[in-house]
């Protein structure tokens, strides 16, 4: 028995659906799941499924079969789940053009937020799927490199070792010796990459179409491997690529590095490096403000004076205002990150924004003691209100 649930449940349409409600239902579930935005556990079996039940709904004659004769139809006349790749569903489905019955988006819209969203799926994470319908690997290379908050407030260069991959010269991508005349027909499926084979059900004579298992759909059999690439049809070399991080770079960010991955046949795939940003113990930012906690000697807030404030850019000596309570802020212009991006009216940097807090005083001498203590004495206003306020709740409750 199939632990498989119903398609027409997986999509949540009736079994009566039209084929725009189905694709309507499949887009926002595909957009919901995507691995590459719901990291929640058991996303991207969801993701799976929901892509197998469109693949199946979508099309008249497979949904006509599952109709009448379900899961076991399906199977019988060739369909596998094992040979769906989900991502190749979901980019054809996202990339029509809404001429041939499928739908255009337009991902800049600021009326839902997927839109922006998988906008930049497409032009980053997903990108990394790209391959050529004969090649044996991807183009593309998704890889990640970890920075400190100062690093990324500040810019740097980076240097990062990927593993690139590259059509084999001496087979020319065929994988097979002798420049590619050891290579042979396969006497399993004659050649065409699959097999049919017929089963008698209890439904009648059932016809299937699998994929050749000892040639593995490609037709052909390697007689004698290339020397230099072991028959895989490419070669293997480690590059250092140094490549620059701008200044002022979110968490997360993806930097892509054009025709720097892998090759196949002359045609050069892209490096997509995930910039992952490491909290720093001093600073936070919001925006293009960064902020910052201060540690101030109570009797130095008192009196005023220089005080340091650690910056991104170094540390910076102010001077505090007599009288400066705890919690208070300050502003530092200019001193948060820095505006790159060419403006109208002006490139204004964003600013530093120092909160002070009061340390633990300092073990004075008992003749300072003695002074402060002087000082302790006086009557301090904002202090009497107070406790004459709590007298009066004090003695209104008896």
């Amino acid at each position: 028995m199939s632990n498989k649930r119903d398609y027409y449940e997986v999509l949540g349409v009736g079994r009566t659906a039209t084929l725009n409600e189905i694709k309507t239902a499949f887009r926002k579930l595909a957009m919901k799941y995507h691995p590459d935005r719901n990291k929640e556990p058991g996303a991207e079996e969801k993701f799976k499924e929901i892509n197998e039940a469109y693949q199946v709904l979508s099309n008249e004659e497979k949904r006509a079969i599952y109709d009448q004769y379900g899961f076991e139809g399906l199977n019988q006349n060739g369909f596998s789940s094992e040979n769906i790749n989900p991502f190749d569903i979901f980019n054809q489905f996202f990339n029509q053009s809404g001429n041939g019955g499928g739908f255009s988006f337009n991902f800049s819209s600021s009326n839902d937020d997927d839109f922006d969203i998988f906008d930049n799926i497409f032009n980053t994470g997903n990108r990394s799927r790209r391959r050529r319908h004969d090649a044996k690997y991807e183009l593309d290379i998704k890889a990640q490199i970890t920075i400190s908050f100062i690093e990324s407030v500040l810019g740097i260069e980076k240097s990062i070792s990927i593993k690139t991959k590259k059509t084999c010269e001496q087979c020319n991508g065929n994988g097979a010796s002798n420049n590619g005349k050891d290579i042979a027909t396969c006497d399993e499926c004659n050649g065409s990459g699959y097999v049919i084979r017929q089963t008698r059900t209890f439904l009648g004579i059932m016809q299937s179409k699998t994929i050749c298992q000892k040639c593995g759909g490609t037709g052909k059999i390697i007689k004698s491997k290339c020397q230099k690439c072991k028959g895989k049809g490419y070669t293997e070399q480690i590059q250092d690529i140094t490549f620059n991080i701008p200044p002022g770079i979110e968490n997360g960010s993806i930097i892509k590095l054009l025709d720097k991955g892998n090759e196949f046949h002359g045609e050069k795939g892209s490096i997509f490096i995930t910039i992952l940003v490491r909290p720093s113990k001093y600073f936070y930012k919001i925006k293009d403000t960064i902020n910052v906690k201060v540690k101030v000697d109570p009797i130095k807030a008192i009196c005023g004076g220089a005080i340091n404030v650690p910056t991104p850019y170094g540390v910076k000596t102010i001077n505090l205002n007599p009288n400066t309570a705890s919690g208070e802020k300050i502003i530092i212009s200019g001193f948060g990150i820095k505006n790159l991006k060419k403006k109208p009216f002006g490139n204004k940097n964003g600013d530093l924004v120092a909160e002070i807090i009061y340390s633990k005083p300092n073990n004075y001498s008992k003749n300072q003691l003695q002074n402060l203590k002087t000082l302790a004495d006086l009557e301090n206003a904002d202090v009497t209100n107070y406790i004459e306020g709590a007298k009066k709740e004090i003695s209104g409750g008896k």
